[in-house]
């Protein structure tokens, strides 16, 4: 019984405390994670092309990242929640190794979202890369290769790291979780976004 009492003690600490952080419209990252520049504010969203929030969410981030005037690098990190979203990825890192995300991104976005098509394996998205202008051989070839299974992989282990439980996620210089949840939908995300990213830049000025 009394294991159980402080057991319960424990989660209502931590769920008071999370709650404390929450009403900032984020909760604390601990351990931080490491971002790969130390004089740029590092804003790193995790997200899925099968995700339809993901989907609403991106014109309002990439509106922010046009006017912010602070000093940012941005990251995407696209999830694998489900053996079905393993496919888009990698059509991610695939795009991204080829520099073709300017072709790809925003169609596979609209053509799951606004078409309503559907993309079941790595064959299904190859073809998909094929119209828009890659060549299919090219496409395959990037799909099956050592630099996206490297990316799978570190990718799978950001998700452990950062401890991501749903998308679209937003996560200020390794320190800050930001999710609709936690902010209180997406256009207070994109509030709280720039409040946390003017408070790490001004720790530098």
């Amino acid at each position: 019984m009394q294991v159980l009492a402080r057991w319960l003690g424990a989660l209502l600490l931590f769920v008071t405390a999370a709650a404390a952080a929450q009403g900032e419209g984020f909760i604390r990252l601990n351990p931080a994670q490491p971002t790969a520049t130390e004089d740029r504010v590092e804003v790193r969203e995790f997200f899925s092309y099968a995700c339809p929030h993901c989907f609403t969410f991106k014109p309002r981030l990439e509106a922010w990242l046009k006017q912010t005037s602070e000093p940012v690098t941005f990251v995407r990190t696209p999830v694998v929640f489900h053996e079905t979203w393993r496919p888009l990825a990698q059509a991610y890192y695939a795009a991204e190794t080829l520099d073709v995300l300017d072709k790809i991104h925003q169609s596979l976005f609209e053509a799951i979202h606004v078409k309503q098509r559907r993309f079941r394996s790595a064959d299904d998205l190859i073809a998909f890369f094929a119209e828009q202008g890659v060549p299919r051989e090219r496409a395959a070839a990037t799909f099956a290769s050592f630099r996206v299974d490297m990316l799978m992989r570190q990718g799978a282990q950001a998700l452990r790291s950062y401890r991501i439980q749903s998308t679209p996620t937003v996560v200020v210089n390794g320190k800050y979780v930001v999710t609709p949840n936690t902010a209180g939908g997406q256009e207070r995300m994109i509030e709280v976004i720039d409040r946390l990213v003017r408070r790490e830049a001004a720790a530098w000025k």
